[in-house]
């Protein structure tokens, strides 16, 4: 009897591979997640399917390539927001480097498919913001790849356990009445982290598009002090969202970059400022080449945040 498919999952610990893996062990897949912090994942320890390659040297050239041996699909799902105060070359390693070293063990292995988890706007040239860049650069490295690839570039994600909500609600929480907000009017479209689950699920299982560079947002579109206001019209916490001119914005960046583990960063600044640009090449509708219908985020807070927050 033969074995399921394996999908293998670099960064599956993260918040994406947490919600993706059980849906693929669902859907009959035999799973390999690679990362470097085994504790991130207990609670997924008993999916029947799932494999583990856990090790700090994962992505070390001789562990990756067994790695990968075997795979139907690799989808790189490593990633980072911020790379830490005075340590300019970790974007480059984690998207730079680890992409790389994926492909070619992709490569090696004779992999058919390898899909790539990137973000919006991250196209060359990019000269602001690091992290658009550093993800553009590796969008180029898969290009070039000779692999047969797919780019995957949501909007921000959200989810029961993700990043963008909760990093909100505590600093609604914490506020005294008013909370400022840097580049307020940012233009948004938040995604559910079930919805891009199944988009990839689906370009997993082989669905048809056709282009290979595939654009996840929602619609409305709403400003980023839209989308706080609604967090606290949710949580019912009465506080005046003031956004910040972009002069303010820059400096609250630069005053917050330098601590241990920064809520705001230059860089992040950059990446927003980004967003209110015009696209350098044509939007591709993933959800919509895909057959989903993407929910709108007002709608769905509340199943995350719940009224008091989580």
């Amino acid at each position: 009897m033969s074995q399921p498919p394996l999908v293998v999952l670099a960064g599956g610990s993260g918040f994406v591979g947490r919600h993706l893996t059980p849906a693929l062990v669902n859907a009959g897949y035999r799973v390999r997640i690679l990362t470097r912090d085994p504790a991130r994942l207990r609670d997924l320890r008993v999916l029947p399917t799932l494999e583990t390659a856990a090790h700090p040297g994962i992505y070390e050239p001789p562990r990756l390539g067994p790695a990968v041996r075997g795979a139907s699909v690799v989808v790189n799902l490593v990633g980072i927001l911020n790379q830490g105060f005075r340590r300019e070359s970790r974007f480059s390693w984690v998207h730079g480097v680890l992409t790389d070293r994926l492909l070619q063990a992709a490569r090696e292995g004779a992999v058919p498919r390898f899909i790539h988890l990137s973000a919006l706007r991250a196209e060359l040239p990019h000269p602001l913001s690091l992290y658009l860049r550093s993800k553009a650069e590796a969008e180029d490295r898969v290009r070039n790849s000779g692999l047969d690839w797919i780019l995957v570039r949501p909007s921000v994600i959200y989810g029961p356990d993700d990043d963008f909500l909760k990093r909100f609600a505590r600093l609604l929480q914490w506020a005294p009445g008013i909370l400022p907000v840097a580049c307020p009017e940012t233009p948004l479209a938040p995604v559910d982290i079930a919805d891009v689950v199944r988009a990839l699920r689906m370009l997993i299982d082989g669905a048809t598009v056709p282009v290979r560079t595939l654009d996840l947002e929602s619609s409305p579109t709403l400003t980023l002090k839209d989308a706080v206001e609604a967090i606290a019209r949710t949580l019912h916490l009465p506080r005046l969202v003031v956004g910040l001119p972009d002069g303010a914005s820059w400096l609250l960046g630069a005053l917050l970059q330098g601590m241990p583990r920064p809520p705001f960063t230059l860089d992040n600044y950059r990446s927003l400022r980004a967003l209110s640009r015009a696209p350098a090449t044509p939007k591709a509708d993933g959800f919509g080449m895909l057959g989903i219908t993407p929910k709108p985020f007002r709608e769905r807070i509340p199943a995350y945040l719940g009224p008091r927050g989580a």
